[in-house]
């Protein structure tokens, strides 16, 4: 065997090597999406106690199956939620029907100041569409965790304090299941064109 064909049989070994832990990486990569992805809204919330800012009890009935931007957050953030919340609203209320008709659900991560009432009084600011949730603290991390979103407390006051919150927007289809994420800071552009997509499931 020449010099020459054991290079060309080397470089063959060393391509499908590559190419192998390529498809490998990727079928990995994908079980784990698939293991990582959350449950249907209504399979979460029928086994948790949440009420809206009308105060009724959170359920399947509450987004009359239409196809919902889920939001995590807290009414005294400064600048994530009041932003995010105004580009949702704007958004699809510029979008036409049925499109501008997706549920915004807000879910405060702040239920200790972010009473119902104080809710209805702040979503008044946005998108009739919005739905503001509450609970008791353990009812909404069960929530949360459902999508992996992390939160923390920052600062030592009882009443000035801040939280760092994950900022993902997540996009549900009519029968509660997940479709996607828009992310902080995501071009309009691109926001639209998510939101017209997932109104086709």
């Amino acid at each position: 065997m020449t010099s020459k064909n054991r290079k060309i049989i080397l470089l063959t070994i060393i391509i499908i090597s590559f190419v192998s832990i390529l498809i490998a990486t990727f079928i990995f990569a994908e079980h784990l999406s698939r293991k990582n992805t959350p449950k249907k809204i209504y399979d979460v919330i029928k086994n948790l106690s949440l009420i809206d800012h009308k105060g009724d009890q959170f359920n399947k009935a509450s987004l009359n199956g239409k196809p919902s931007l889920l939001f995590f957050g807290f009414t005294h953030c400064p600048e994530i939620c009041p932003t995010t919340l105004s580009q949702l609203s704007e958004v699809t209320e510029n979008l036409k029907t049925p499109i501008n008709l997706t549920n915004i659900i807000f879910v405060t991560l702040d239920p200790k100041r972010d009473t119902q009432d104080h809710l209805k009084e702040y979503i008044q600011y946005f998108n009739k569409n919005v739905i503001a949730i509450t609970g008791q603290i353990s009812e909404l991390k069960k929530f949360a965790n459902n999508w992996n979103v992390f939160f923390e407390t920052i600062g030592s006051s009882k009443e000035n304090y801040n939280l760092n919150h994950t900022a993902t927007v997540f996009m549900l289809d009519r029968i509660g299941g997940f479709r996607g994420t828009i992310a902080w800071g995501e071009n309009e552009e691109s926001i639209i064109d998510k939101i017209i997509n997932l109104n086709k499931y």
